[in-house]
């Protein structure tokens, strides 16, 4: 049987914006505006530190799957890498832990937008505390459960105008705050002291969570025009802009709350209103920056929360790793509608359980556990697959593989116990469901000529304008990245010429 997603109706929709943006929405949310913003409270200005290792240790990932996606462009990402690179078992390992972590993103970034939502309504002299943030939760996945089933296309533009909208707040919110920042809550380059290494560990896989789901755009490798092209370019371009904008929240969080408030961003569930508030910058900042995280950076995440996990599972159904029926596809909307009503009903259960930090421990332990495989897939795929024709190729790939998961299985050894059981339970279903249902349904593999189909080549026109718009990307998240890491040494540089 032919896995070619396009012969069964998948289209190749989304071009190098909208892969940016779908990574970046899924990427820039709850993370930087619920726990890893609230490090700031137990780190204080060191929070670049933890922000800057997490870029370093993301970029070789990055890179990676650029190569593996540009090679193997299909629905699924690093399912489809692990079952030809390694075997059914790991590639069922991965997709099951990347479900339950994309959807663990969504599901939080619902709460993050009833928390903003809640507080955004109170400058307006509206309290809605009598109703519980689980319930605008469930009603705000609903809609885009509704927007996703009704094509990707839809879903893409939608995608687009949340990104684009939440970066116009963005810039409109720095500019007005500038003027409010106190270069000496920075406290120069040095602080009184540090939680203990235990401590910082946890509070860096806090921190790398925010990058996690740089891979998005490669999960809907079979809807991305010229995909040998767009998806390195995309996860190139993206990696760098979440730290830009991780970089840029921390610094004005930091410059605007004074330190004797950092216990209470330590433990709020939407540090940056609550920072504001705490500083007294109630009004116009408030509204302003709840209206681009609430509407801009948490739709922007929940949206392609729930269209990438929707194709691993169409992925897995269509290769026998899951019942068939959740492999259908949709006769009119082409998009796998009965593996979005899923998706949906996880989001519900997560929901429930309104707790933020034990959603975000959950998904960054699955999400560093999918990408380990990932990292084997890679390595297997070099030996397997080794004549396969790679338009992209990482640097130093194979270091990049082995580096990655020595890093990334020290810092697991320091998350969450709770959520550490949960994503062992997680394993042990997936392997007893493998050999119970899996190992019997599975075909044969295909070949990749077969799996993949036929990837155009743009004409000379369509690659220069291709090649035109990546220059405008690349050279915009260079200064914007550049500005980021500068933007640090204002406080350091001012604090020298006033002594």
């Amino acid at each position: 049987m032919s896995m070619n997603e396009n012969d069964k109706g998948l289209v190749r929709a989304l071009g190098l914006k909208e892969a940016i943006s779908m990574t970046i929405g899924t990427v820039v949310g709850v993370g930087l505006f619920t726990c890893g913003s609230s490090q700031i409270g137990l780190v204080g200005p060191w929070i670049i530190g933890f922000t800057f290792i997490a870029l370093l240790i993301s970029i070789w990932p990055c890179l990676i799957y650029g190569e593996m996606s540009a090679a193997l462009p299909c629905a699924g990402g690093t399912y489809n890498y692990a079952k030809r690179g390694l075997n059914r078992v790991w590639a069922n390992l991965s997709g099951w832990h990347y479900i339950v972590s994309v959807v663990a993103i969504g599901a939080g970034e619902t709460l993050a937008f009833s928390n903003y939502f809640k507080i955004l309504l109170e400058q307006f002299g509206v309290s809605i505390d009598w109703l519980d943030s689980r319930i605008i939760a469930i009603v705000l996945v609903a809609i885009f459960l509704v927007l996703n089933f009704r094509g990707i296309e839809q879903s893409g533009k939608a995608q687009t105008g949340f990104m684009f909208f939440f970066w116009a707040c963005s810039i409109a919110w720095f500019m007005y705050m500038i003027p409010k920042v106190h270069v000496e809550y920075f406290g120069g380059i040095t602080m009184n002291s540090l939680p203990p290494f235990n401590e910082m560990m946890y509070i860096f896989g806090l921190v790398w969570w925010c990058y996690t789901g740089f891979e998005t755009c490669v999960s809907m490798g079979a809807e991305t025009k010229y995909p040998q092209y767009n998806l390195p370019r995309a996860l190139k371009i993206s990696v760098f802009l979440v730290f830009a904008l991780n970089a840029l929240f921390q610094w004005f969080l930091v410059g605007l709350v004074p330190h004797d408030f950092y216990g209470l961003l330590a433990v709020a569930d939407a540090p940056y209103a609550e920072g504001l508030k705490a500083a007294g910058l109630i009004g116009f900042p408030i509204i302003l920056l709840c209206i681009g995280i609430a509407f801009g950076g948490d739709l922007s995440t929940i949206n392609p929360g729930i269209a990438a996990p929707a194709r691993y599972i169409y992925t897995m159904a269509q290769d026998g790793a899951l019942p068939a029926f959740l492999g259908k596809i949709h006769p009119k909307y082409k998009t796998p509608y009965v593996a979005v009503i899923v998706v949906g009903v996880i989001n519900f259960i997560l929901i429930a359980t309104g707790s933020i930090d034990y959603i975000a421990s959950v998904s960054l332990i699955s999400l560093a556990i999918c990408y380990m495989i990932g990292c084997l897939a890679y390595l297997g795929l070099k030996v397997k697959y080794a004549d396969m024709k790679r338009p992209y190729v990482a640097p130093l790939g194979k270091f990049g593989c082995y580096f990655t998961i020595v890093i990334y299985c020290f810092m697991l050894v320091f998350a969450d116990r709770i959520a550490l059981i949960t994503a062992g339970v997680i394993t042990v279903l997936c392997f007893i469901f493998y050999f119970i249902f899996t190992k019997k349904h599975a075909p044969e593999l295909v070949s990749v000529e077969a799996e993949i189909g036929e990837i155009e080549e743009p004409t000379v026109e369509e690659k220069l304008k291709m090649d035109k718009v990546y220059n405008i990307w690349k050279w915009v998240t260079i200064v914007v990245t550049l500005i980021a890491i500068g933007i640090y040494l204002v406080p350091i540089i001012v604090k020298q010429f006033s002594v």
